[in-house]
């Protein structure tokens, strides 16, 4: 995947996380986009500005259904890692409600649409979500054991 610049793609619903999310981008030099439910068929490579993506056929792609409520998301593009562990403090320490939906741009789901990757996202957070459940239910039935 060839270098890209540092860049904070992101849809929240609440006022107060934009203006946040702009202002802890802009206090790192990190560009921001804010995106939008028009960019739900739009692969995230296109988004992120890669100019030699190939496009896909979008007859052959599953788009989203009529009524879709799209989720906050945050995509990170291009940024060091301990740049982003400092982006990710930031966020925390603002008080910002946390973003379940947060990805980072690979060579794989550059060629996903936006949409696309939101539905992996969700499914591996359900998942991961589940583990934990059971996790906790098993500990707390051996809890009750002893």
């Amino acid at each position: 995947m060839k270098e890209q610049k540092s860049m904070i793609l992101y849809y929240v619903l609440d006022e107060k996380k934009k203006i946040q999310l702009e202002v802890i981008g802009m206090s790192m030099s990190i560009a921001t986009k804010q995106l939008k439910p028009s960019d739900l068929n739009t692969q995230v490579g296109k988004l992120i500005g890669l100019k030699e993506i190939v496009p896909l056929d979008l007859t052959k792609i599953e788009k989203p259904p009529i009524i879709f409520c799209m989720p906050e998301i945050i995509i990170f593009s291009g940024i060091p890692n301990k740049k982003l562990d400092e982006f990710l403090l930031s966020y925390k320490n603002v008080g910002l409600t946390p973003t379940k939906l947060k990805a980072v741009a690979t060579p794989r789901n550059i060629n996903w649409t936006l949409y696309q990757l939101i539905k992996e996202l969700s499914a591996e957070r359900t998942e991961i979500e589940g583990m934990v459940s059971r996790t906790r239910d098993k500990k707390s039935s051996t809890d009750k054991k002893e």
